[in-house]
């Protein structure tokens, strides 16, 4: 009777501490090792996991942050989040296509978002942009960029009134105890 010597997986999960979107990544992947997979995490706190990783990234042209699902004997790989179907798929050994890249860099944002001539001359080179990379889905229409990113500088200034009022309210209460110990 000859026994079947158990091979060390290829299927490696790189993950960090912290990391938003290797939380939504972890309870798939335990669920699949539960299911019979055998996914090896590796913590990429630890330095030969580090180093792991820099050795797959060169060895198949890639590069990712975490998470990264990668299958060392081929290098089928995952960079990101995706959801359960996508990654069974991956551990099944279902080549997972790369998602499409821009043909060139996306153009400056204006610096002045009140500048109507800064924000026409934007919306005309993201439009060509967009146009040119229409293999990409789900591209944002220049009009949703530049609301999205009015209404983060909006909430910016916002805070940082709030923090020079703290600020303004911390140093005249100060000023008063200065006075009243006679610290000048």
């Amino acid at each position: 009777m000859s026994k079947k010597l158990k091979t060390e997986s290829t299927l490696y999960y790189f993950y960090s501490t912290g990391c938003g979107f290797c939380k939504k990544v972890d309870p798939i992947v335990e669920k699949l090792n539960k299911a019979g997979k055998d996914i090896l995490l590796l913590d990429l706190n630890e330095p030969d996991n580090k180093g792991l990783k820099k050795e797959l990234e060169k060895e198949y042209d890639t590069s990712c942050g975490t998470p990264f699902l990668v299958d060392a004997s081929n290098g089928n790989s995952i960079c990101g989040w995706k959801d359960e179907k996508t990654i069974k798929k991956w551990a099944d050994g279902i080549d997972i296509p790369k998602p499409p890249k821009p043909k060139s860099p996306a153009p400056p944002l204006p610096k002045d978002f009140d500048n109507k001539k800064q924000i026409n001359k934007f919306t005309k080179q993201y439009n060509k942009w967009k146009n040119e990379n229409n293999h990409i889905p789900n591209l944002q229409t220049s009009e949703q960029i530049i609301e999205r990113i009015k209404q983060q500088l909006k909430t910016q200034k916002n805070q940082q009134q709030s923090l020079d009022g703290r600020v303004t309210s911390i140093e005249q209460k100060l000023d008063r105890l200065m006075n009243h110990l006679g610290v000048k």
